[in-house]
């Protein structure tokens, strides 16, 4: 997964992996408009620009984007310290001593808790709780939730050497837990399940299977409950996507090849009108740069359109965000990708691109 740019600058995240309860230092660009203005209503697009060889090897900047392409704040986080996810007031960090920080709009840093080295990591829309997972040598793996006025507790748990419990999405149409194999390796460029999905009831966290056969999960609608899945096995020259509706109801849409040879990051907008798609070549498993692309479902007539940029893919981190409120898309082009530099993009219902700065990775929206 390609990470994060930028920079709001703040005393470095540091203080939030150090325990700090202290705030963080912000500046305002000079440049950015009133926050009456009625672009920045739908609140602001974070973007990480982790250092290419990752977040351990040094600080990653991050940005606080309008949609509209103006820079409002930057902010740095410390050299071992990850930007997982962003949603509410919060920016969410992972340190690697396994705590768990928040950084809010005007800089302050919460302590959130302890969540160890955790194999999957999400957040509800609203940023008031977080899933996360954990496993161990032993094949024993459990997901846990937390929030405000939540204490940690554990949802799900599996003994198996065969498949662990991930905490895999939370959207608007509640979070879910996968199945997923373990050892599962190679050239793989989204984080999708690879197994049976779970979803966790918002209010009893109780947890019930979701039904889709040998359809990999991406993602729930929340107006109808509609599921998006990618059929599994079949022709390898052939590419799918399902729409389940809650009665069983399915359509199918064939993806186009070779631009979807391996997909993922399918998430509906937030009426369920719209699904996105990302998708690639696969041509980077041969040492090339890869080819990613990014298609548009009309879910009422199973219609698809090609987004108006190319070489760009949905955030794995931004998940179901990446639909903001009055239709537009987020997505954003990683280092080495063909069709041009690397950069963060909005693409407006009317097709318009406005570029949100260079190089990083889009991991949520916060209120502005």
């Amino acid at each position: 997964m390609q990470r994060r740019i930028t920079a709001l600058t703040a005393l470095m995240l540091a203080m939030a992996a150090c325990g700090s309860s202290q705030g963080a230092v912000r500046t305002t660009s000079t440049g950015s408009a009133s926050s009456s203005s009625p672009s920045h209503s739908q609140g602001l697009i974070v973007v990480a620009e982790e250092p290419a060889a990752g977040y351990l090897t040094g600080p990653t900047p991050v940005r606080l984007m309008r949609s509209d392409g103006k820079e409002v704040d930057k902010l740095t986080v410390k050299q071992g310290s990850r930007v997982a996810r962003a949603a509410g007031k919060r920016i969410f960090v992972l340190g690697s001593d396994g705590s768990l920080k928040a950084v809010q709009r005007d800089g302050s840093v919460e302590t959130l808790g302890t969540v160890g080295t955790p194999t999957g990591f999400v957040v509800s829309p609203d940023g008031t709780r977080w899933m996360w997972s954990t496993n161990d040598v032993n094949g024993s793996s459990q997901v846990h939730v937390a929030g405000d006025g939540l204490a940690p507790r554990v949802v799900g748990q599996l003994q198996s050497q065969d498949r662990s419990l991930r905490a895999d999405t939370w959207t608007a149409g509640g979070a879910f837990i996968s199945h997923q194999p373990n050892g599962l390796g190679g050239y793989i460029l989204f984080d999708g399940a690879f197994g049976p999905v779970d979803r966790v009831d918002p209010t009893s966290y109780t947890v019930t299977p979701l039904q889709t056969g040998n359809c990999f999960f991406s993602d729930m609608a929340a107006a109808d409950q509609s599921i998006a899945c990618f059929p599994g096995g079949g022709d390898q020259n052939s590419r799918a996507i399902s729409l389940v509706k809650k009665d069983g109801t399915t359509k199918t849409i064939q993806l186009a090849m070779p631009r979807f040879a391996q997909d993922g990051a399918a998430f509906f907008s937030r009426d369920g009108a719209q699904l996105s798609v990302g998708g690639a070549a696969n041509v980077g498993s041969g040492g090339q740069p890869e080819q990613y692309g990014t298609d548009v479902i009309t879910t009422k007539d199973g219609s698809i359109k090609r987004l108006a940029i190319d070489g760009v893919r949905p955030s794995d981190e931004m998940q179901g965000q990446s639909w903001l409120d009055d239709g537009s898309l987020v997505v954003f082009r990683p280092d080495g990708a063909a069709g041009g530099p690397p950069g963060v993009f909005v693409v407006g219902p009317s097709g318009k691109v406005t570029q949100l700065g260079g190089r990083g990775t889009p991991t949520g929206v916060i209120s502005g």
